[in-house]
C-alpha cells in the first residue's frame, strides 16, 4: 500500500544535523544486540518501513532513563507485532503505525494488546504518516493509546521528548502496580495469619474445655473419695462417744483407744492429703496454725516442737523452709537476745485465710454428726489422751 509521506530519514535529517552517518548505523544494531533486556527498555516498533525503524533507533542511539538504556524489538506488520507483544508483556513503549497490511492494522493491535491481553502498562503511541486515515480525536477516544504523533513533526528532539514523557508514565504505573501487588501478598498473608490464629483459638478453646472436663470428672472423684472418708469418721466418732459413755470399763476404755487410733490415722490420712494440695506438709500447716493462734502470732521454737511432737533439730529444719518460703520470720526475743521466736508473717496469715473456708468446712462436715453433748464428750476424751501422751512424752524428752 503506497503511502504519501516523506522520508522518515529526510525529515530527521532535515531537522536534526547532528544525528548519526549511515555508518555509524551498523555499530548501532551492535549495540542494541548486546543490551541485556533486564537492564533496559523495551521498545517495540511497529512500522512496514525499514527507513522509520532504523531512524528511530539512531535517534535514541545514547538514550538513557533511570540508568537503564533501550533495546528495540521490530515488527513490520500487525500479525508480528501481536505475536511480539504477547511474548513480550514487559514491553515499555510501542510505536504503532495504522495503515500496514491493511487501512485499520495498527487499531486492530491496540484493541489486541488493551482488551484481549489485557495490557494496560505499555505505552501506546501511535505514530501515522497519513493522519487523515485515522483522525486524531477519533482515534484518542475511541481506542487506548498514550499519545498520537505524525511522522512528519516527531524530530529527533520531540521523539526524546515523548520517550522521556512515556517511560516515566511506564515507570510509575509499574511501580504502582509491585506496590499493589505487594499489599494484595500482604493482605492474603493477614488473612492466612489471622485464620491461623482463629484455629489455634479454636482448638486451644477445645483443649482448655477438655481440660475442664478432666479436672471436673477429678475433682468428683475427689469429692467422692473424701466423702466415703469423711462418712466413716462419722460412723467412727459415733463409735467412740458411745462406748465412752456406755463403756467406762478397762476393756472398753482399750476398745475406745484403739477406736481413736484408727480415726486419727484417718484424718492423717485425709489432712495429708489436703495438705500435699495445698504444698504445705502437716507439720508445715500444724506450724501455721498453732502460730495464728498464739498472741501477737509469735511463739518460741521449743513451744511449736512440743506442739507438733517432734525434736528441736526437726523444728529447726521445718522452720528453715517455712521462712525461706516467706510465711514465718525469726528474730531475737524483745526480753531475752539469748532466746528466739517465730512469728506468723503476712504471707502466711493471708495463706490461712485462703484455706480457712475449705478446713472449715470439711471439719464442719465431720462434727455436724454429733449433737453438742456428744461433740463436748469427744473434745474432753481427745483432750485427756492428749494431755496423757505429752505427760508420757516429756520423762522421755528429760532422758534424751
Amino acid at each position: 500500500m503506497t503511502k504519501n509521506i516523506s522520508s522518515p530519514i529526510s525529515v530527521l535529517q532535515n531537522r536534526e544535523p547532528l544525528l548519526a552517518q549511515p555508518d555509524e548505523e551498523i555499530q548501532f544494531a551492535e549495540e542494541t544486540e548486546t543490551i541485556e533486556p533486564g537492564n533496559s527498555w523495551k521498545i517495540l516498533i511497529v512500522d512496514d518501513e525499514v527507513e522509520v525503524h532504523d531512524v528511530t533507533k539512531l535517534a535514541l542511539s545514547d538514550f538513557t532513563f533511570e540508568g537503564k538504556a533501550l533495546s528495540f524489538i521490530s515488527a513490520y506488520s500487525a500479525e508480528e507485532a501481536k505475536q511480539l507483544i504477547q511474548a513480550h508483556p514487559d514491553t515499555a513503549i510501542v510505536f504503532l503505525d495504522v495503515v500496514m497490511e491493511s487501512e485499520n492494522a495498527g487499531l486492530d493491535v491496540i484493541k489486541y494488546v488493551r482488551e484481549e491481553l489485557g495490557n494496560s502498562l505499555v505505552r501506546i503511541i501511535l505514530r501515522t504518516g497519513q493522519p487523515g486515515q485515522a483522525p486524531e480525536n477519533v482515534v484518542a477516544v475511541n481506542y487506548g493509546i498514550d499519545d498520537y504523533k505524525t511522522k512528519t513533526e516527531l524530530t529527533a528532539r520531540k521523539l526524546f521528548i515523548t520517550v522521556v514523557t512515556a517511560l516515566r508514565a511506564f515507570s510509575t504505573l509499574t511501580q504502582m502496580l509491585e506496590f499493589s501487588r505487594k499489599l494484595e501478598l500482604e493482605a492474603v498473608q493477614h488473612r492466612q495469619t489471622e485464620t491461623a490464629l482463629r484455629q489455634s483459638e479454636i482448638q486451644a478453646h477445645e483443649k482448655v474445655q477438655q481440660l475442664e472436663q478432666s479436672l471436673q470428672a477429678l475433682q468428683s472423684q475427689t469429692q467422692q473419695g473424701q466423702q466415703e472418708k469423711i462418712e466413716i469418721l462419722r460412723q467412727l466418732i459415733t463409735e467412740i462417744t458411745h462406748e465412752i459413755g456406755n463403756s467406762p470399763n478397762q476393756p472398753g476404755a482399750l476398745y475406745a483407744m484403739s477406736m481413736i487410733a484408727r480415726a486419727a490415722r484417718m484424718v492423717l490420712r485425709i489432712t495429708d492429703e489436703h495438705s500435699t494440695r495445698l504444698g504445705l506438709s502437716q507439720s508445715k500447716l500444724a506450724i501455721l496454725i498453732y502460730l495464728s493462734s498464739q498472741p501477737e502470732l509469735c511463739a518460741s521454737p521449743s513451744a511449736l516442737a512440743k506442739h507438733c511432737g517432734v525434736s528441736r533439730a526437726a523444728m529447726t529444719g521445718l522452720l528453715d523452709s517455712l521462712e525461706q518460703e516467706g510465711y514465718v520470720e525469726r528474730d531475737n526475743h524483745p526480753f531475752d537476745r539469748r532466746a528466739l521466736r517465730v512469728k506468723l508473717t503476712l504471707k502466711g496469715q493471708q495463706f490461712l485465710g485462703w484455706i480457712a473456708p475449705q478446713d472449715h468446712h470439711q471439719v464442719s462436715e465431720l462434727m455436724n454428726v454429733l449433737n453438742d453433748a456428744e461433740r463436748q464428750n469427744l473434745i474432753e476424751l481427745v483432750t485427756k489422751v492428749v494431755k496423757l501422751l505429752n505427760e508420757q512424752a516429756m520423762p522421755k524428752a528429760a532422758e534424751n
